[in-house]
């Protein structure tokens, strides 16, 4: 009886080159994967979004604060719009942080203006080269030696007279800063307000840890 042994060769041959196929597409797979490593993903997105120069002032950015604190579109009236640029999440979140760096500023001028509130850099003595900070004060802080308000603001992007800054942009200025807490403790005694501003150049604000039964956060 004779075997046909034709089938068997074609399964063979159809195998390795099944194998030589495998490995060819392996071998692409890892080229590909060298070829994205050497990209760097971030340098591309620059390449392909505009430039990174925005408004300097809230009237620059066309938005302004109503009579209810909350940040609207001078012309439309409408809340900040995160996605200015379709599918260019980089400089929709620069544009934002620059906005933020504005709301800050707002925020200063507001501490002084409404709240009466004055800068003093810290420490008094400082030399020029030595790091510094600063805080508000309100008129006679420091003259009160029974009571003394201390507010001190979140770590992260928030800076004094704000609880968040996120609050601030997309819901009102009540719900983001520390004004109406600190219009309120005016009203109740104007001499026992003072501010501290965390975030300074070259300087870190201690923290201590707590003692038993002292509560954290």
């Amino acid at each position: 009886m004779r075997v046909n042994h034709q089938p068997y060769i074609l399964l063979i041959l159809w195998i390795n080159m099944a194998q030589l196929g495998g490995q060819e597409e392996k071998e692409k797979t890892t080229a590909l994967k060298d070829l994205l490593s050497r990209i760097d993903l971030d340098e591309l997105m620059k390449k392909d979004e505009p430039p990174l120069n925005f408004p300097k002032t809230l009237e620059e950015f066309e938005y302004a604060f109503n009579d209810q604190g909350q940040l609207r579109h001078i012309k439309t009236g409408e809340p900040f719009v995160f996605n200015y640029r379709e599918d260019l999440h980089r400089w929709n979140q620069k544009r934002y942080e620059a906005l933020g760096e504005i709301i800050t500023q707002h925020v200063y001028e507001l501490l002084e203006k409404e709240c009466n509130m004055t800068k003093e850099i810290v420490p008094v003595d400082a030399a020029e080269e030595e790091p510094k900070s600063f805080i508000y004060l309100s008129e006679d802080a420091l003259s009160n030696p029974d009571k003394l308000m201390v507010l001190i603001q979140g770590s992260g992007v928030v800076r004094a007279g704000q609880w968040a800054r996120r609050l601030i942009i997309n819901e009102d200025m009540n719900s983001g800063s520390q004004i109406p807490f600190i219009s309120r403790a005016m009203e109740i005694d104007p001499d026992l307000l003072m501010q501290r501003r965390a975030h300074s150049v070259g300087l870190q604000p201690i923290r201590e840890k707590p003692s038993v039964g002292q509560a954290k956060g």
